[in-house]
């Protein structure tokens, strides 16, 4: 025997509903993968800056007071002098980049921008699709 037309019909819904629920577990599944490897690229990247910053942070401190301790050795009657005006160097300096750091931190980070616009772009589709269905 036939099955009535109805049967059909919802058959058909109910199979493009399913359709419509694996879409939307298949595009968040892309978009959390985007994600994660947005995230794990960040960290990579801040890892190997705060390296080098260390790095170079350190090194630059030791080359900074050998100098002063050559000059003050070249300038053995003016050492006072010479210290002091490299202290007031490396105490305006640092005053500098502790202000610059603080400009820098209050700043907002772009962080994530290809997934957010993945989102925003699925979620215009999607009302797209439903303002085309009603």
């Amino acid at each position: 025997m036939t099955e009535p037309a109805g049967g059909e019909g919802r058959e058909g819904l109910f199979s493009a509903l399913k359709n419509i629920v694996a879409t939307l577990i298949a595009t968040g599944k892309a978009r959390a993968e985007l994600f994660v490897t947005e995230l794990e690229e960040e960290k990579i990247r801040f890892v190997a800056l705060c390296s080098k910053a260390i790095g170079a942070a350190f090194l630059l401190a030791i080359g900074a007071i050998l100098a002063v301790c050559c000059l003050a050795l070249v300038f053995w009657e003016q050492r006072i002098i010479v210290f002091g005006v490299f202290a007031l160097l490396f105490i305006g300096t640092g005053l500098f980049l502790v202000s610059s750091i603080r400009q820098q931190t209050s700043q907002r980070g772009r962080m994530f921008r290809a997934s957010l616009s993945e989102f925003e772009e699925d979620l215009a589709q999607l009302r797209r699709y439903r303002d085309r269905a009603e």
